[in-house]
């Protein structure tokens, strides 16, 4: 059996040499290696200006637009920055939120679907769940919550490690005639 594929490969060489076959083989992985290299970095599209190559509807473009519009523009600029990365978020999130506005410290910022958006003056635009975040429970702003451990369960401050319905985390509820001590049902 051996013999046939033997004579079969000479036949279909005819007068290549193994090494010119070598050559050429490795030619042909190269060039294939390459060009998914530049595949790849085309369809990244770093290339620092705000041409966006992967056809985004119109709906993700006219958003980042208007977000990014008053991002420094100038040399050094973070325009073409604040483009890339609202049009990446907003692809990958399609139901998050962008979040306060442009500028040369913060380009960008966007809010998953459950989180919100928070701005006050003087501070940069954060992210964050009102619903457990316990420096701003149950709205931005809010004072933080206190206790020996503080928490914040469903919008709402408790001590994680007294409260008997959020007894070491939110919602773990210690059994009648048992008390929540250091964060333990006893």
């Amino acid at each position: 059996m051996s013999e046939w594929i033997d004579r079969l490969a000479k036949t279909v060489a005819g007068r290549t040499s193994r090494r010119d076959a070598l050559k050429f083989l490795g030619g042909v992985l190269a060039g294939g290696l390459l060009a998914g290299f530049t595949d790849k970095a085309r369809a990244e599209d770093d290339d620092g200006d705000d041409k966006d190559k992967d056809n985004d509807n119109e709906e993700i473009n006219k958003a980042c637009q208007e977000y990014c519009e008053d991002c420094p523009h100038a040399p050094g600029g973070v325009h073409g920055h604040c483009i890339r990365f609202c049009k990446r978020f907003l692809r990958n999130n399609p139901k998050g939120k962008l979040c306060g506005t442009c500028t040369a410290k913060n380009p960008f910022t966007g809010c998953a679907l459950g989180a919100t958006c928070c701005t006050s003056k003087g501070v940069a635009a954060f992210c964050t769940n009102v619903n457990t975040d316990p420096k701003n429970c149950g709205a931005c702003g809010a004072p933080a919550c206190t206790g020996t451990t503080p928490g914040c369960c469903a919008g709402k401050c408790v001590d994680l490690a007294t409260d008997n319905n959020n007894c070491g985390k939110c919602g773990a509820s210690c059994a009648t005639g048992t008390k929540c001590t250091a964060g333990v049902c006893q």
